[in-house]
């Protein structure tokens, strides 16, 4: 049986997270305590729309600190990335 994938909960973030998880690593090492256990919180008491108003506030957490935000980098810059730390020139 295939793997499911999981993505983060903040609007935006296309990382991957762990079943039990509702953060991705990176954001849940950005986003402040309040608004993490926010999140956290509103989704374990089953309180969807405090959890869909406390996923819309790490968003805007994110517009208004974009040097907080996660980045995901492309495939292309994978591979130059890749290429760099190798040494290699084409």
């Amino acid at each position: 049986m295939a793997r499911r994938t999981y993505t983060c909960d903040v609007p935006g973030c296309t990382h991957g997270r762990k079943r039990w998880q509702r953060l991705c690593d990176a954001c849940f090492r950005a986003l402040p305590g309040d608004i993490r256990f926010g999140i956290t919180d509103a989704f374990r008491c089953r309180d969807m729309p405090r959890h869909r108003r406390e996923c819309r506030r790490a968003g805007e957490f994110f517009k208004a600190n974009p040097r907080t935000a996660p980045r995901a980098i492309g495939p292309a810059q994978a591979y130059a990335n890749t290429q760099r730390l190798l040494g290699e020139r084409s």
